[in-house]
């Protein structure tokens, strides 16, 4: 598991609808690891007070941690992007579980036929 990534949107869960091209059952997250070679789509409702919010994305298992952050500006936000603040908190970096039991999570929404 190198280079894994956590996602993360601050005061947002995200609804996980599709990875890999396949439908799932949705189930909601307030982070995600995505692994190498993982794609997810993933529903974000905008439902909180017009703000602006960070978007992380942070190595796994990894020492140092390495972090991106973007922002998610409502656009009736009256408040300009700020980097300071604290981060959404993610998940502790080497939490193998964590990663082990999110993926165990995952369902298709199709039935398998052998």
């Amino acid at each position: 598991m190198q280079m894994t990534l956590n996602f993360r949107i601050q005061n947002h869960r995200m609804l996980l609808v599709e990875t890999e091209g396949s439908y799932t059952l949705q189930e909601y997250y307030e982070t995600l690891d995505i692994h190498v070679g993982q794609s997810y789509s993933v529903l974000v409702t905008a439902d909180q007070s017009p703000a602006s919010f960070h978007i992380v994305a942070s190595s796994r298992f990894t020492d140092p941690v390495i972090t991106g952050i973007a922002f998610l500006q409502y656009a009736n936000s009256a408040t300009a992007p700020s980097t300071s603040g604290p981060l959404p908190d993610g998940p502790s970096p080497m939490d193998y579980n964590y990663s082990l039991n999110q993926a165990k999570s995952i369902r298709s929404s199709q039935p398998i036929i052998f």
